[in-house]
């Protein structure tokens, strides 16, 4: 019977053959366990059906009775171009044959993904096909069977966005993915780790170092970095630089008691308001107009560096945080008081300076000033002006004062 059956009877010698020994012989036969294999099985002659069993278990031949890689290849049934067979169900299943046909251009090409209860092939449009061996340019596009590499495309960065911006991203727990050339690997990393503090040695490497207290009273000499920089907290406490400055200039006799100023420029002096309602009767400048507030109903002009005295406490519009301050006054004859917008860090500062003094209308002396024997706050100080050669107070027409400390 050969190697493909087991005989249902077995003859000895001397034997007697009857019609039932014969008949049994070839009904009670078996096909014998691996004798059938791929060269035996015709091509295309095995279906997904005829290698699970149905549920009827009527088919002839079942999982038990293929050899282990009995079945080639050839032997399946033939599957459509560029299908991929899956069982893309959320369960046991028959095998499908699935899809996966990209498009001719970049950008179009297939992956597939496994999903929490699927396979699917998806349009991978923020990568390409490359391949690596192409010339005269390596990784020139591919889009067919010559590919052999998946890489960003250029439709990852132009399709920027489609991503949510990123608001806050000086966390620790906050990555970057970059390329670390040694070793040659993808590495993860903070993006404020990614800040180069190394100390510049030209003047066009575009990065600085922080100075020290010597570099800051010395920064030309030789053994200093080129650039050097200001942490925020040197800049705060350098005593190199002004922490407040201001030219005040008034239309007041020298004698006069009381009655306004001029802040003609000034960084840092007056009580800033951005919002709400001002004090009527006084005067007050536009330090910086922004759009669409309005207080012409209360005297005003809405433009930078306008000064007005208010007539009403609460502006038409003022929504948009156009920046007020108070402007100095003389409150009594040589006495104004001065109120730093932003608090000095320390009392331990000096207040310089020079200043005139008239009829009002023409400047005639110089004028000296002190600050009041009460010592200075950081939130201000008291100024009182002298005339030059005497210690009589006296009402300034022009003043320029320069405030510095740490």
């Amino acid at each position: 019977m050969g190697t493909y059956l087991t005989k249902g009877t077995t003859f000895t010698t001397g034997d007697t053959v009857t019609a039932g020994s014969l008949n049994n012989l070839v009904d009670n036969a078996t096909v014998t366990a691996g004798s059938i294999g791929s060269t035996e099985l015709g091509a295309n002659s095995v279906t997904n059906g005829k290698i699970i069993a149905t549920a009827t278990g009527s088919e002839p031949v079942t999982t038990g009775t293929i050899r282990d890689n009995a079945a080639s290849n050839d032997k399946l049934a033939q599957m459509a171009a560029q299908t991929v067979k899956v069982n893309n169900t959320n369960g046991a299943a028959d095998p499908s044959d699935l899809p996966a046909v990209g498009g001719g251009s970049n950008g179009t090409s297939k992956i597939l993904i496994g999903t929490s209860d699927s396979v699917s092939a998806l349009t991978a449009s923020q990568f390409k096909l490359v391949n690596s061996a192409s010339t005269p340019d390596a990784y020139d596009d591919a889009t067919d069977s010559t590919a052999t590499d998946l890489r960003l495309h250029t439709a990852a960065v132009t399709d920027w966005d489609t991503v949510a911006a990123a608001t806050d991203v000086d966390d620790d727990d906050d990555r970057l993915l970059i390329y670390d050339a040694s070793p040659a690997s993808l590495k993860q990393i903070a993006p404020k780790k990614l800040i180069q503090s190394m100390p510049a040695t030209t003047g066009t490497t575009g990065v600085v170092k922080i100075a020290t207290g010597s570099e800051l009273t010395n920064p030309f000499d030789s053994s200093h970095y080129t650039e050097l920089a200001l942490s925020p907290k040197e800049a705060v406490n350098s005593p190199l630089f002004a922490k407040a400055w201001a030219n005040i200039s008034t239309a007041l006799a020298f004698d006069t008691a009381t009655g306004d100023t001029s802040l003609d420029s000034s960084f840092n002096f007056g009580t800033e308001v951005t919002s709400g309602t001002v004090t009527s009767a006084k005067k007050y400048k536009i330090i910086k107009y922004e759009s669409d507030d309005d207080f012409t109903n209360i005297g005003g002009t809405n433009v930078t560096g306008n000064q007005f005295v208010t007539t009403g406490t609460t502006p038409t519009k003022w929504t948009n945080g156009s920046r007020l301050v108070l402007v100095p006054e003389v409150t009594s004859k040589g006495v104004i008081p001065l109120v730093f917008s932003t608090a000095m860090p320390s009392t331990n500062y000096i207040v310089t300076g020079e200043g005139n003094y008239g009829d009002g209308s023409s400047v005639t002396q110089g004028v000296r000033f002190t600050t009041t024997s009460v010592t200075p706050t950081t939130s201000g100080f008291t100024l009182k002006c002298y005339a030059a050669s005497s210690n009589a107070l006296t009402t300034p027409m022009l003043l320029r004062i320069v405030i510095f400390g740490t």
